[in-house]
């Protein structure tokens, strides 16, 4: 299997992990993988009022996971976000909150890895 699609098969793995990460926290996921023009959401999960749009990354050091983040794809995160929004508003309760949320794992992939998550890690400008 070439190095991409390895990839691509590892982060799917790191999204599925961290969205029992969250519906074991009492998170209620609303989306997986919400694809616009502008980008993608990995995770889309609400717990009561709030909303949260979730970043998953998974490397093998915490140091790629640093690096893999950058201004522009939180942009990306953050527009695809707005499109979500626009088109659910209507099923959205009353006074609801966005936030937006990273997850990573290092190393390899399994039911039993360590899932890191950072509520409000970045911001809308």
């Amino acid at each position: 299997m070439n190095n991409r699609r390895q990839n691509e098969k590892e982060g799917r793995k790191a999204e599925r992990r961290v969205a029992t990460y969250l519906r074991l926290r009492g998170y209620k996921v609303l989306e997986e993988r919400f694809k616009t023009p502008h980008g993608e959401v990995d995770l889309i999960v609400q717990k009561g009022s709030t909303l949260a749009f979730v970043e998953v990354k998974q490397r093998a050091t915490q140091r790629a996971i640093d690096e893999s983040m950058t201004w522009r794809g939180e942009q990306r995160i953050i527009d695809s976000a707005e499109i979500w929004v626009e088109r659910n508003f209507a099923q959205l309760p009353e006074n609801f909150e966005m936030r937006f949320d990273f997850a990573s794992i290092i190393g390899p992939v399994s039911p039993l890895s360590r899932v890191t998550y950072l509520k409000g890690a970045f911001l809308p400008e």
